[in-house]
């Protein structure tokens, strides 16, 4: 079966999903984000990074659970990552840690990678963020 006929493939239906998930659990959504090549230039390369530094700031302020992933585990660069996120407006919840459930598998409903479909989850995070303040300024209308 290709994958553009499966139930979950279109950013649409993610986006969708998404919003449904942030009605479901009370305005909360676990927003996981890696660090190197996705919010920071690791290799010096000319990589801009502001445009997911700022879905990720949005997402902060609305008060979704925002969890850093990383392969990297030196506490003292954990520390400077967790700083670096902080100056852009970026708030880190969780470390390394799925915040809902305890199992080896990282829990998110939502995971900006680099080497997992940035561009991808990017389009349907921004989207689903977009129509979530639209829902939300509505709310405050009424």
């Amino acid at each position: 079966m290709p994958l553009s006929s499966h139930d979950y493939a279109s950013a649409t239906i993610c986006s969708n999903r998404l919003v449904r998930e942030w009605n479901k659990y009370e305005g909360k959504l676990v927003v996981a984000f890696d660090f190197d090549n996705t919010i920071f230039d690791y290799h010096n390369a000319g990589l801009d990074c502001h445009q997911v530094i700022g879905l990720l700031g949005k997402c902060s302020d609305l008060g979704f659970i925002m969890v850093l992933f990383t392969a990297n585990d030196d506490a003292k660069k954990l520390a400077w990552m967790k700083e670096y996120c902080e100056h852009y407006g970026i708030r880190v919840d969780y470390i390394n840690e799925s915040p809902v459930m305890q199992t080896k598998k990282p829990y998110y409903n939502i995971l900006l990678d680099d080497r997992a479909g940035l561009d991808s989850a990017y389009t349907i995070l921004e989207d689903a963020v977009d129509r979530i303040e639209i829902l939300m300024m509505n709310k405050c209308k009424s």
